[in-house]
């Protein structure tokens, strides 16, 4: 018996030491970067109110809502375990209102799709019991009592306001796909804004988008009702106004 709690407790610092290398590889910022502060990644899906997949085209007026799960909390919510088994650690964006997606030739034969969201806010959210969809369980729209249901329960641990978010996909020549997402974002409200604060910061990622036909490279394919697959990150607070950023360096992150 005291070899196998011994061989438990092993598996558990074991656990919680791999845990804590990835998410510290993953918190570390890059040179003249300020580093992450939460991450999403698999788990994260955006769906609109007025959005055709077949022509990737947003209309004007649509409203964009984007849910999901934290992957990665850094500072100052490094104490906070995403994989935690009895906490669903979800987050929300909506109010985005769609100004309508603007086209234009990309390279030789390709086409750039840019569309700008506008009256945006985000809440992020600690609950119980973990209910919310993972990408393996994850239903198609509508689904009352789930989505966006599941990812709005608990105690929302940091609110706030996003300016206009820009979301820029291309198709290129070849057929494939490349994509990005980015938005200042500030804190308002939340059981831990007061370690976050009211300073602006970067919301940033790629936007995978569901393919009008086939399986194209860089596309995601979706159960019916969902418009993307967003994996980004919010960064750690700065006191500038305005964090240097580039489409370029932001793509680079996410392939």
């Amino acid at each position: 018996m005291k070899r196998k709690i011994w061989v438990a407790a092993t598996m558990g610092l074991l656990a919680t030491s791999l845990f804590a290398t990835v998410a510290t590889a993953q918190c570390t910022p890059a040179p003249n970067y300020p580093g992450v502060m939460i991450k999403f990644d698999a788990d994260a899906w955006a769906y609109e109110t007025n959005y055709s997949t077949a022509t990737l085209i947003s209309a004007p007026a649509s409203q964009l809502t984007v849910v999901g799960r934290v992957s990665v909390f850094c500072s100052p919510f490094a104490n906070l375990d995403p994989a935690d088994t009895n906490t669903d650690y979800t987050f929300i964006w909506d109010g985005l209102t769609s100004l309508g997606t603007t086209t234009k030739p990309a390279g030789l034969s390709g086409t750039a799709f840019t569309t700008k969201y506008v009256g945006g806010g985000f809440r992020i959210y600690a609950g119980s019991p973990r209910n919310a969809p993972t990408a393996a369980t994850l239903v198609s729209l509508p689904a009352p009592g789930v989505v966006p249901d599941a990812f709005v329960d608990g105690a929302m641990i940091l609110g706030g306001a996003m300016d206009t978010l820009t979301v820029l996909y291309t198709r290129l020549s070849s057929g494939s796909y490349t994509s990005s997402f980015k938005a200042n974002y500030w804190g308002t409200s939340g059981t831990r804004f007061a370690e976050v604060g009211d300073a602006i910061n970067l919301l940033s990622g790629a936007w995978c988008v569901v393919p009008p036909g086939g399986s194209p490279t860089g596309t995601c394919q979706l159960p019916a009702g969902w418009s993307a697959h967003p994996n980004g990150k919010w960064d750690t607070p700065i006191t500038v106004s305005v964090l240097p950023s580039t489409w370029g360096k932001i793509k680079s992150m996410y392939r």
